[in-house]
């Protein structure tokens, strides 16, 4: 079941645009998501905050930043996924935690996050194909959405205190977030393939972290998750099992790992996969113009604002 690129190097994507790999149900879920009454105010609050500039004093204080002198080997694939996606690098830091992870966060100013677990359980290949698909959220346009899904998050940690931005969030609002998000994943898996080219690394990265274990590496076998994966799907001929999966994922941030599995498979055998490794795919037609914030001076290259990341203020 392995798609192959061409031989020799991976082959990049100059000029490459989301849309060629965007999954159509990230599209519908964001445009839902946008309709939702009082995201602007939210994301207003949000950005008059500084929770930018909070995550990133954060990282800087309690993590690695990486570089050319600072774990260079990790740099190296990081540097390597970005130029397969044909895009600027954020900043990367290796956090010490005990949960395999990673995380794209940022307005403006974009940061990339693994984790000490992470780089354990992962091979170099499979790690590529984790470093593309955070990549690829910040290629899709994603980070807005997913920074105040996350301050979200933190919101439903502290609600019982009465903090006062709690009033901001609505059932609706959630749920939104929390289908979108989940949606969004399935592109940021495209982008990692893409960066992967190798459907059996990126399908071994995601039964890792479903269940992987470093002294059960070498006994892991790819087409087994994904019979695991059909399973799941043929679970859904009960009314009541339909239920009950809604029940499970309705406010998780992520999908379940076995039906990505299947997700990013079947696209690795579609055409537009292939085309895109011919070098047949979407271009960007050029960088988006800056604007300026008129109260706070700070500038914005991103299209999706409609709000200062900096101040607050309208764009």
């Amino acid at each position: 079941m392995t798609s192959q690129a061409q031989l020799g190097d991976r082959v990049q994507f100059p000029g490459i645009a989301p849309a060629a790999f965007e999954h159509p149900v990230d599209r519908m879920a964001l445009d839902v998501l946008r309709r939702t009454p009082g995201l602007d105010r939210l994301f207003k609050k949000l950005a008059s905050l500084g929770f930018e500039r909070q995550v990133r004093l954060h990282f800087t204080a309690d993590s690695l930043r990486l570089g050319p002198k600072q774990c260079p080997r990790i740099y190296r694939l990081f540097q390597e996924a970005a130029n397969i996606l044909d895009m600027p690098e954020p900043e990367l830091y290796l956090m010490q935690f005990p949960v395999p992870n990673a995380v794209a966060i940022g307005l403006d100013r974009h940061t990339l996050v693994v984790t000490s677990a992470l780089v354990d359980l992962l091979s170099e290949d499979e790690l590529r194909f984790v470093l593309g698909h955070e990549l690829g959220h910040m290629k899709s346009g994603h980070m807005l959405y997913r920074t105040i899904a996350y301050f979200l998050a933190i919101i439903g940690l502290v609600a019982a205190r009465n903090l006062p931005l709690v009033n901001l969030v609505s059932q609706a609002m959630l749920l939104a977030f929390y289908d979108w998000f989940r949606k969004s994943e399935l592109t940021a898996d495209r982008a990692g393939l893409l960066v992967a080219q190798d459907s059996d690394v990126a399908v071994r990265s995601l039964l890792k972290l479903a269940g992987g274990a470093q002294k059960t590496a070498d006994d892991l076998d790819v087409n087994e998750f994904l019979r695991q994966a059909d399973d799941f799907e043929d679970m859904d001929e009960s009314l009541l099992n339909v239920l009950y999966k809604f029940d499970m994922i309705r406010f998780q941030s992520h999908p379940f790992p076995a039906p990505r599995a299947r997700e990013i498979a079947e696209w690795a055998k579609s055409e537009a996969y292939r085309a895109a490794l011919r070098g047949d795919y979407p271009r960007s037609e050029g960088k988006s113009e800056e604007r300026r914030c008129g109260r706070c001076g700070a500038r914005t290259s991103n299209p999706l604002y409609r709000f200062c990341p900096e101040c607050g203020g309208a764009l």
